[in-house]
């Protein structure tokens, strides 16, 4: 007889182990209680590159200004755009992959249970949906019920009157000024399309620095470029009061300065989307980090998993696949493990970042010597000719024989390139190895040639 697995949450997490548990003949059954996809679809990573995809069109031409004859008569600026236009084209993105993966889900004979479902015993959830209450029994089940937005204790109060990486997508017009809470990837990608179609931006940040955790050579690029562009940061700074009045909303940092914009995003973080799933009655414990696995993806109840954002170890989609099949693998009886070091943590503004691995600091926070090399896009040839000479690669190698520890890229195709470090890391190559590859002329990866041979 095969196992019967529930699997509850069809986002990036989930709908990759039901796949897979299908090939491993498992009896799947998939619960979702919104749309198909999860955040990353329908309200994450696939609706934010559309939009984005927009903004770095609008940033494109402005480059092409220069190359315009002076009697040309065109007038494009980003005020010309359709908002609705903009919101609509994003949402047929969603609906066009939303129905590819529910077709998917047809061939392939994977139960779809829709609504809500909630552990009503060590082997048994009910799923409450459209059709009333449902109950299934089950040998294993993988929680992949990914996060919901959170909101700081001061926004908190207001949150119904701001916004957040949910409902950005919705706004009814685009806001002449936007005040967003979070240098964190959320907060710097919405920073980069809202600046590029004529939105005055304004970044608050409660650390001293962007995208906390990031090499320090990266963040500089990064801040640089987007102050040049003219979004503001305010950075090490703490919010102690908000007003608002008339449709006009302001902030009150610490040191008197009032920051007003006509809506305000809040992306400082998510939280776990746990609420009312049973886990107490379990006897599993749970908090807005999630809940805790071990290097299986299981938890304190062996035939539970939690894979994706609700376990906490990496907020990212990819992650989050990576770990459904993992478990799904495990619940069939292997005993594979996730290996955070191979994640590429991915900025898709512009510049892109494109990190893995260990930066110079958290390697030498673990007692290893290192060295790092640097080359920078301004001398690559591919750069040059299509104007986008920001940024460099920079490597980290160990000391000792040169392996390949990790890597930090800013500007070109970033997020694309870091696959390459990956499989480095991953494998533990060293220097010598990366430079028997041979880089095609004239490309973007020929950075990584030239920061291998420094």
């Amino acid at each position: 007889m095969s196992k019967k697995v529930i699997i509850i949450g069809a986002g990036p997490g989930g709908y990759p182990a039901a796949l897979r548990l299908k090939e491993l003949g498992a009896d799947v059954a998939i619960a979702e209680a919104w749309d198909f996809g999860g955040t990353c679809l329908n309200r994450g990573c696939i609706p934010s590159k559309s939009f984005l995809d927009t903004g770095h069109r609008v940033h494109a031409f402005e480059g092409l200004r220069k190359l315009l004859k002076e009697d040309s008569g065109v007038n494009f600026s980003a005020d010309m755009l359709d908002w609705g236009k903009v919101k609509a084209r994003r949402a047929e993105v969603i609906l066009k992959l939303r129905a590819s993966l529910e077709k998917l889900f047809q061939a392939k004979k994977i139960e779809v249970l829709r609504g809500r479902a909630a552990f009503s015993g060590p082997g048994e959830v009910t799923i409450t949906g459209p059709q009333g209450e449902t109950k299934r029994q089950f040998d294993a089940a993988i929680l992949a019920s990914g996060t919901r937005p959170s909101f700081p204790p001061l926004f908190r109060d207001f949150q119904d009157q701001l916004t957040d990486s949910d409902r950005i997508f919705d706004l009814p017009q685009k806001p002449g000024a936007l005040l967003i809470v979070g240098a964190g990837v959320i907060g710097l990608e919405f920073a980069c399309f809202f600046n590029a179609l004529g939105v005055k931006v304004d970044v608050l940040e409660i650390l001293p620095d962007i995208l906390a955790g990031e090499d320090p050579q990266v963040t500089r690029a990064v801040r640089t470029s987007f102050e040049r562009r003219g979004i503001k940061f305010h950075l090490g700074k703490k919010a102690v009061n908000i007003e608002i009045s008339g449709g006009l909303k302001t902030v009150e940092l610490e040191d008197g300065t009032k920051l007003a914009a006509d809506e305000i995003l809040v992306g400082a973080g998510r939280a776990a989307d746990l609420e009312g799933m049973g886990l107490e009655a379990l006897g599993i414990a749970w908090d807005r980090r999630g809940v805790k696995v071990n290097e299986f993806m299981q938890t304190t109840l062996p035939q539970l998993y939690a894979v994706g954002d609700v376990n906490g170890i990496s907020l990212l989609a990819h992650s989050a696949s990576r770990q459904g099949e993992i478990a799904a693998e495990n619940i069939m009886g292997a005993r594979h493990t996730f290996d955070a070091d191979i994640v590429p943590k991915c900025v898709y503004s512009w510049p892109e970042v494109g990190s893995v691995g260990l930066t110079k600091a958290a390697a030498e926070a673990k007692g290893l010597a290192v060295k790092t090399s640097r080359a920078y896009f301004l001398g690559i040839g591919k750069a040059v000719a299509t104007d986008e000479t920001e940024g460099f690669v920079q490597l980290v190698f160990s000391a000792a024989d040169e392996t390949v520890l990790g890597a930090q890229i800013v500007g070109g195709p970033a997020t694309e390139l870091i696959h390459v470090i990956a499989l480095a890391v991953k494998l533990k190559l060293r220097r010598s190895d990366l430079k028997e590859i041979i880089y095609a002329h004239p490309t973007m990866a020929e950075a990584i040639h030239e920061a291998l041979n420094k």
